[in-house]
């Protein structure tokens, strides 16, 4: 019997875990890239060629191909990770690099740096999926 509630906790425990999000929505500071810097047409870090106009992002901790909606106010856009950054030992403030069409979809690029909220989406969130 003892083994039996103990296996029905361990269940509990691990399914309470499980549900839990692996990522938290968080605010921090987002800066662009990708007009004027070099690395239009250069390859990522996931080893796809980067294209400024497209909405993708660079981010640590999460897989390549991880969508995030990024919002400031009322305004949003989903983004796709595809590199990794930004630089932590030169920017130890920014959270994210946004590709320059996802960072004015949100802001002027001229304002260089805007704080927002970042949330990871699951696929069935995704439009289209």
């Amino acid at each position: 019997m003892k083994i039996l509630l103990l296996v029905i906790a361990c269940v509990a425990i691990i399914g309470y875990l499980v549900a839990q999000p692996l990522f938290k929505p968080i605010t921090t500071t987002a800066s662009w890239y990708g007009r004027g810097d070099g690395l239009a047409g250069k390859l990522t870090a996931s080893g796809e060629v980067f294209n400024p106009d497209d909405m993708t992002c660079a981010f640590w901790g999460l897989p390549f191909g991880t969508r995030l909606k990024v919002s400031v106010g009322s305004r949003w856009v989903i983004v796709r990770v595809n590199d990794r950054g930004p630089n932590r030992k030169k920017y130890p403030d920014r959270g994210i690099d946004l590709s320059r069409a996802a960072f004015a979809a949100l802001a002027d690029p001229d304002k260089g740096l805007i704080r927002v909220k970042i949330e990871r989406l699951k696929s069935k969130q995704i439009p289209g999926h």
